[in-house]
């Protein structure tokens, strides 16, 4: 455990050696500090990462059957993370604050992924398509508390809600990419 790595040791091997550095304080008399006294990699890796609390919407968004970027999307989404128009006014970048794909009300978290007429018929497509009652709203937490033999069933259903709430997103910044070419052809033609 005292080895020092010469100056001219190879980069590999000082990575390794600091790797241990990390490590030694999990040995206690020559003894990992965890279960039975052996190190392992697990043991090591869990060691690192300390406690970690444990959220109720994890199999919705690292589910094994989502797609890594509906995964990343939905992981915003229940956070409340994704940029929408109220939160772009509220830090100074918008002035618009209505819905990009209704243009009737104002683009809140709520409004855009459950109460929009885009994203309610959405959900409805997809109630029909799976068969199960999802709710009007808050679908994230119908997802904590479904009860569902089937795990397979489940897999495939949180994978679809991901999925959905993946689409909703593309299609607003599709509308917001739209209306912004639009606008842009508009300026071009009046300065012509």
């Amino acid at each position: 455990m005292s080895y020092e790595p010469r100056k001219t040791t190879s980069w590999t091997w000082r990575m390794i050696y600091k790797v241990k550095n990390m490590l030694t304080p999990g040995y206690v008399n020559n003894l990992w500090s965890d279960g039975n006294g052996v190190y392992t990699i697990k043991a090591g890796y869990q060691w690192l990462q300390g406690s970690i609390i444990k959220v109720a919407w994890h199999p919705l968004v690292w589910n094994s059957f989502n797609m890594p970027k509906h995964s990343f999307i939905t992981w915003l989404c229940v956070k409340q993370r994704l940029l929408t128009k109220d939160r772009l006014q509220a830090f100074g970048i918008s002035n618009d604050g209505l819905c990009e794909m209704c243009k009737d009300c104002a683009e809140t978290h709520l409004h855009l992924f459950y109460q929009c007429p885009f994203s309610s018929s959405c959900w409805k497509l997809l109630k029909n398509l799976l068969g199960v009652q999802l709710p009007g709203q808050d679908i994230v937490n119908w997802c904590v508390k479904w009860r569902c033999k089937s795990l397979l069933k489940k897999h495939i259903v949180f994978a679809a809600v991901a999925a959905v709430l993946y689409s909703i997103w593309q299609c607003r910044n599709l509308c917001r990419l739209a209306f912004m070419h639009l606008y842009h052809v508009r300026y071009q033609s009046l300065i012509k």
